[in-house]
């Protein structure tokens, strides 16, 4: 039996898991506990064009061509056509196969799915399970799922063992902080983005980019690194306050972005206005808070806001956010999802032999230069079935070793910064709106330090986040300067 590494517990890493279950010898490497991934955290919900009867009388009804024009259009048609449509007509199949498990997702009066809508989608197409804890309830069915896999919890994977440009495992720290090695057939990257390279960001604890680090350390090629997703409407609740995202279906259910006046923002910015693609809304968020406003999002226009979004309700009640009587969540945008990546195939691929790579961490090429909302969770699942159907089909015989053996030690001596410092300069060189003249004084600075290649011998995990962080954030700034004219999330200012 096939021995396969997966690293990553989210829904992407997960789903290749339970394709895998049964006929390969699977083990997760998770860096937290296994609860501690993005997908946890997603509360829009999973966008899919499934064969439902609506409540609503829609003009048209939705299809696979439309769910396609959206996508493309939101991410100005840099996408990879093809991309997006194996990943709209397949996903269906792969929700389908966990309704048929027993997955349940929120129903209308009669026992319909409850389709919703969000920001760019020209239909109600939104699947979500528990009003806003989609990801949540999505992600633990499918963990409660795998029975047969080996969980490696709290491990820290470090970096790819290669040999002859195929990968034969993964180095890692275990739970004692001691460095091992884990020998595979099959290893799949599922590792998840970079959100904590950035101040304010929706992103789990855990999502220092380690996984991409891992990459560019072992010579995959990547693509579209410059293409990163600042979520409009992340609350804004002071110092003390978790900046947890508040979700674009709520102005899927009505509200609208407002300055402390009261006065709608987005009138005259978009045609879609709220609902318009959030690299444009989060455009015109960020002009309106550098230009001394707080936004907030009106909620006046929700029904039943607490019953139809109860995460987020409790949480703002949690930390005394007074959102009931003046019907307003106060809002900052925040990086939120990087649509480049590790490139792949449609099989999930990559450049060195025996290394697949899925979810965010994956480029695919469906997301173009602005993720449609809600597409996210669509294509981890999409692309892990694709992903287990190719190493289930790979002819190559078993070589991995039944041991986990010590990693010999060499010692290459990083010299690194503040993280603080880091995280500061990088969302001032690489945020919404970018500066040539500011990424290039970013790489100057960068420039000082060494952190491309991990000392053998630290067993710091601090240290190494920021390392591997130091890695991404130089790729990314590579990439930005590279895209000389702006495209979507990528904003560059002219030369002055």
């Amino acid at each position: 039996m096939k021995k396969v590494v997966i690293v990553g517990s989210g829904i992407a890493g997960a789903t290749v898991a339970l394709y895998l279950e049964g006929q390969a010898d699977v083990t997760i490497i998770c860096k937290g506990n296994q609860e501690d991934s993005n997908s946890m955290l997603a509360q829009g919900g999973v966008a899919a064009v499934m064969q439902a009867k609506r409540l609503e009388k829609e003009q048209e009804p939705d299809n696979e061509a439309s769910h396609v024009a959206d996508t493309l259009s939101a991410g100005v048609f840099h996408n990879q056509k093809k991309a997006v449509e194996k990943m709209v007509h397949e996903g269906p199949q792969v929700i389908q196969d966990l309704i048929d498990l027993g997955m349940t997702f929120d129903t209308t009066i009669d026992g319909q799915l409850n389709m919703g809508l969000e920001g760019a989608h020209s239909h109600k197409r939104i699947l979500h399970a528990g009003g806003d804890q989609t990801g949540l309830q999505l992600t633990s069915f499918v963990h409660e799922q795998l029975s047969k896999v080996n969980w490696l919890s709290h491990t820290f994977a470090l970096d790819f063992v290669v040999e002859e440009g195929k990968v034969r495992g993964v180095s890692y720290l275990d739970t004692n902080n001691q460095r091992q090695t884990i020998d595979a057939d099959e290893v799949v990257l599922a590792s998840g983005g970079i959100g904590h390279l950035f101040q304010d960001t929706s992103n789990d604890q855990t999502i220092t980019g380690d996984g991409i680090a891992m990459a560019i350390r072992a010579g995959c090629d990547l693509s579209d690194m410059e293409f990163l997703q600042f979520h409009p409407s992340l609350l804004d609740g002071g110092k003390k306050v978790h900046p947890i995202l508040i979700s674009e279906a709520v102005r899927g259910a009505g509200a609208i972005l407002v300055d402390e006046n009261d006065c709608p923002i987005m009138v005259g910015r978009s045609s879609k206005l709220d609902l318009a693609p959030r690299d444009v809304v989060s455009r015109v968020v960020n002009e309106q808070i550098q230009a001394g406003h707080q936004i907030y999002l009106d909620i006046s226009r929700v029904t039943n806001f607490s019953q139809q979004f109860p995460a987020i309700a409790s949480y703002l009640k949690q930390n005394n956010i007074d959102f009931e009587t003046s019907q307003r969540i106060p809002i900052k945008p925040g990086m939120h999802f990087l649509m480049g990546g590790v490139k792949t195939d449609f099989s999930g691929h990559t450049k060195l032999g025996n290394l697949y790579a899925v979810g965010e961490v994956a480029f695919t090429g469906v997301h173009g230069a602005n993720r449609l909302a809600s597409n996210s969770l669509l294509e981890g699942l999409s692309f892990a079935r694709s992903v287990a159907d190719a190493i289930l089909s790979d002819k190559e015989n078993s070589s991995a070793s039944e041991q986990v053996q010590q990693v010999t030690q060499s010692s290459t001596k990083m010299r690194l910064p503040n993280r603080a410092d880091l995280v500061k300069r990088t969302s001032d060189a690489l945020g919404i709106i970018r500066k040539p003249e500011t990424i290039r004084q970013f790489q100057d600075w960068l420039s000082t330090f060494d952190y491309h290649i991990l000392d053998q011998t630290c067993t710091n995990r601090h240290q190494i986040e920021t390392a591997n962080l130091c890695l991404v954030a130089e790729t990314i700034a590579n990439a930005a300067l590279a895209r000389t004219q702006s495209l979507g999330a990528h904003y560059l200012l002219p030369e002055e």
